[in-house]
């Protein structure tokens, strides 16, 4: 090589490292000195808020960030989107909508509810599926145009790192539950909580409630054992039951109990303010305004006899009856059935307003305030229209107390609890990911202040 054609070279490769090619950055670089990406706060309760934010970058520069997950099934879930830096280098995930991705809104949920699984053999949608012991955790991490990269772990958790809580069991009289209180100060005001046509106990919720400063009984009354497999012909005597067993806790404040139930619990949990005049709030997720009919497995057979869902000292509580047509029958065997609000719409359209009337829930004889949460794309029942109805009895009546209800505009039957990171599209609820994402911890954070604001007194 001549000596003058060196000297040109050498000039060129010094000039190229320093306007930022090969191994370094060019000295005008404005990037702050190391990329970063941060949860906050990186571990969370239940249904609390957070924020996702990345500093690092040059302003307007690009970078994707990328959530991953593992369910308590062990399949793998992942969503990605891409954002621009503000004029500071910085990206926050809450406020800032994607430039693309799997979801187009400014929303901190956003990289939730669109995560996707990517190691499925199911041929069928599925849903994220929690882990009910030690909550979820997402992995988060950010590449900016580089190829640099950083990192960050979220969790939520039903119980937070060192707070204790005290499990004391129920089983007696056959009554079947576990009660969740904080291990340190209280008395604490009671809640009971009733799940819906799922069955069993949800303690993890227990935890959750008993983390906000609550005293909560999970309580079994179908799907348990030595309990009924169905939901058919409940006593709901045993309640009562229940709650004195629950007022006569020591960690508990006997004078300030009230009562949650969710879809099918929330049904129950009404019907039983109605009828005991043993609580001071009372919160009815996603539920029915009337007594429905009992959800069996016979009701896809030939000779199949509707009954009630309760009783009450061994009568039949009067109730609505599905309409469901034997088309209708085949189609939800096979799992082509889109919705089953055409059950209860056409029900309520072809009955007799005397029936319906003995059928209705007579919310106004409640003594207690009223918090009632529904979606208005709810595909397993209409509970937007069934907590309108109930608002107006309410007011028709004069009802003396609080009486709130909670819509989540294009909400499902999932839209009132934070508790699936996908908004879990994996069985008949409608609404959208968002939508439920949203609604949930709207509808969460509802009720928790709501039960303060009553059982705190």
């Amino acid at each position: 090589m001549r000596k003058g054609r060196f000297w040109r070279v050498t000039v060129l490769w010094v000039l190229f490292m320093l306007l930022g090619g090969g191994f370094g950055r060019a000295t005008t670089d404005t990037r702050a000195p190391e990329l970063k990406i941060a949860a906050t706060p990186s571990v969370a309760l239940y249904g609390s808020p957070f924020s996702l934010k990345v500093t690092g970058l040059r302003p307007g520069e690009r970078a994707m960030i990328k959530a991953a997950s593992t369910d308590a099934r062990k399949i793998s879930w992942e969503s990605t989107a891409v954002f621009e830096a503000d004029a500071a280098g910085a990206l926050d995930v809450g406020r800032q909508a994607p430039m693309s991705g799997g979801y187009g809104e400014a929303d901190i949920f956003g990289l939730l509810w669109s995560l996707k699984p990517v190691n499925s053999t199911s041929k069928e949608p599925i849903g994220y599926r929690d882990d009910e012991v030690n909550g979820w955790t997402v992995d988060f991490s950010v590449t900016d145009s580089s190829g640099a990269a950083a990192s960050t772990r979220f969790r939520c958790v039903f119980q937070m790192p060192g707070q204790g809580l005290v499990r004391v069991p129920l089983e007696k009289d056959g009554l079947y539950g576990f009660l969740y209180h904080p291990a340190k100060g209280g008395p604490f005001p009671g809640v009971i909580i009733l799940g819906g046509s799922n069955g069993g106990l949800y303690e993890w919720l227990a935890r959750a409630f008993a983390s906000n400063g609550f005293a909560a009984l999970t309580m079994a009354y179908f799907k348990y054992p030595n309990l009924p497999d169905e939901l058919v012909e409940i006593p709901i005597e045993q309640f009562p039951k229940a709650t004195a067993w629950l007022k006569a806790q020591p960690a508990v404040r006997p004078d300030r109990v009230g009562i949650v139930g969710g879809s099918k619990g929330g049904e129950l949990a009404l019907l039983l303010a109605t009828r005991f005049n043993d609580f001071q709030a009372v919160v009815g997720w996603v539920p029915g305004a009337h007594v429905w009919e009992g959800l069996s497995q016979k009701f896809f057979s030939p000779d199949y006899q509707p009954v009630s869902s309760w009783s009450f000292n061994g009568q039949a509580l009067p109730f609505m009856h599905f309409k469901a047509s034997p088309e209708d029958k085949a189609k939800e065997m096979k799992g082509e059935l889109a919705s089953y609000v055409v059950f209860h719409t056409n029900s309520l359209a072809q009955a007799d307003p005397v029936e319906i009337e003995k059928a209705a829930i007579p919310v106004e004889k409640i003594r207690a305030p009223i918090l009632l949460v529904s979606g208005t794309d709810d595909q397993t029942w209409p509970s937007g229209e069934f907590c309108l109805a109930m608002m107006d009895r309410l007011k028709k009546a004069g009802f003396s107390f609080e009486a709130k209800h909670i819509s989540n505009e294009k909400g499902g039957h999932q839209s009132f609890l934070p508790y699936f990171v996908t908004a879990n599209r994996g069985w008949i609820s409608g609404g959208s990911p968002q939508a439920d994402a949203r609604g949930g911890y709207r509808s969460w954070a509802e009720t928790i202040a709501f039960l303060h604001r009553h059982l705190d007194r």
